[in-house]
Order: structure tokens, then C-alpha cells, then sequence
């Protein structure tokens, strides 16, 4: 009981996902056409896992640009992308945080294209191009669920357990 009611003054941090904190372009962004930079801000270093550090890039009419390895830089995951059409593109990105769990997002940014540029079909993509296929719809986490469901159930128990028996 005294280190039930130690843990509950003095509570332990969490161990939280780290977050995306900066992306550039940002949501809804207009850019313009040639070779764009797009770059995802942690706030954390990422973990460098080939296959858990994923983006799709989705054109205008949507076909593919780029499906493969989001290249990390310590908290940045940064992707040039040589890009002549015009309209909205969507970005869906997975990533593995420091605590070994997969995060996932995506958004819009829109591209203008008033000087006619032409994108370069032998735009030196990562190696990892065309590896993947994104699937960023949320998976539930039940350890979670568990560990909670289990707390509940020991401190039931622990209550009944300490609880004044009536003598006769």
C-alpha cells in the first residue's frame, strides 16, 4: 500500500510517440513546380529502420510519384521530389519513434506550375523506390487496453484484500 501511494505522489513520466513537430510544405501549401524538398520535423531522432520509415507521394491524378524509404537526418526525414504537375498531391508518411512504435499521417500540399517546367524523368530517386504500399489507417493498440484492464483488476484486489474483516 505504501508504494501504491508513493507511485501516486510521485508519478513516473510517460513513455509517449514522438510527434511530427515542423513538415515542409505544410498543409494546403501552394509551391511551385521543379524540385521540392519535403521534409517531416520530429521531436525526437527517428529510428532508421529500411522498412519502417515510409512515404507515398500521390499526384493529381492519382498516380504514384514516389513510393519508397523516407531517407532520416537525426529528428528529420527528408525527400526531394521533382515535380512538374500541377494540383494537389497527398503525402502519407509511417515512421518508427524512439519507443519502437510505428506513427503514421498524412496531408495535402498543392503545386503551381506557371513556368512550364518540365520534371526530369531521370530524377535520382533513394534506391528504396517502389518498395512499399502505404497502409497509414490507425491499427488499435490492445496492450494498452490490457495493461489498464489488469491495473483495474489488481487494485480491486489489493482493496479486497486489505479490506476490514468483520469478526463475529
Amino acid at each position: 500500500a505504501l508504494a501504491i501511494a508513493l507511485l501516486m505522489v510521485f508519478p513516473l513520466p510517460a513513455k509517449a510517440h514522438d510527434q511530427l513537430v515542423d513538415q515542409s510544405p505544410s498543409e494546403g501549401e501552394t509551391v511551385s513546380a521543379g524540385v521540392v524538398e519535403l521534409t517531416l520535423t520530429f521531436n525526437n531522432e527517428l529510428l532508421e529502420i529500411e522498412s519502417g520509415n515510409e512515404i507515398v507521394v500521390t499526384g493529381p491524378n492519382g498516380e504514384v510519384v514516389y513510393a519508397g524509404c523516407l531517407p532520416t537526418q537525426a529528428r528529420d526525414g527528408v525527400l526531394p521530389l521533382d515535380l512538374d504537375a500541377a494540383g494537389s498531391y497527398e503525402v502519407s508518411w509511417r515512421v518508427v519513434s524512439q519507443d519502437g512504435h510505428p506513427i503514421s499521417d498524412s496531408f495535402e500540399f498543392l503545386l503551381e506550375n506557371s513556368t512550364g517546367y518540365q520534371a526530369n524523368p531521370d530524377f535520382d530517386y533513394p534506391a528504396c523506390a517502389g518498395e512499399v504500399e502505404l497502409d497509414t489507417e490507425e491499427q488499435p493498440e490492445i496492450g494498452y487496453w490490457l495493461l489498464w484492464l489488469s491495473l483495474g483488476l489488481v487494485a480491486a484486489g489489493v482493496f479486497f484484500f486489505l479490506r476490514p474483516k468483520n469478526k463475529p
